[in-house]
């Protein structure tokens, strides 16, 4: 099968304090050899996530720096889809779905990859039912 996962489901995996049974409990439904795909922005939301999670004192960057293999044991194929056409497509789902455009990006790459969306993000589910992009 192949997935699309965004922020705040590998949010949910790999931080600590934010782990959710329920979450493990999905991800466990996924096999290795199964792809997962990220657009090219979740790299930035990851870094932001991080450097937040030190701002705010959650975790030293010490800590912080533990969170990588874990993310990188993933195996996220990165998305790199770009462009004028692209923006617009992200611009229709936003006000078709009254999304963010970084939301937007996760919605539109699961519909291009016909892929299984893993998200917590209800406004991004929600978006997603009527769209007719299957959630996890």
């Amino acid at each position: 099968m192949i997935y699309v996962f965004d922020a705040s489901f590998i949010g949910a995996l790999i931080i600590p304090d934010e782990h959710n049974p329920r979450v493990k409990k999905m991800y466990d439904r996924i096999e290795n050899e199964d792809e997962k795909h990220v657009p090219h922005l979740l790299w930035y939301e990851i870094a932001s996530i991080f450097s937040n999670l030190i701002r705010h004192g959650r975790f030293s960057g010490d800590e912080v720096q533990q969170f990588f293999p874990r993310l990188a044991a993933f195996n996220l194929k990165t998305d790199f889809e770009a462009g004028v056409a692209y923006s617009q497509k992200l611009l229709r789902l936003c006000n078709d779905y009254h999304l963010s455009s970084y939301d937007a990006a996760y919605l539109e790459l699961a519909d291009r990859k016909k892929a299984v969306l893993c998200t917590l993000d209800k406004d991004l589910r929600a978006a997603a039912k009527k769209y007719g992009v299957v959630i996890l």
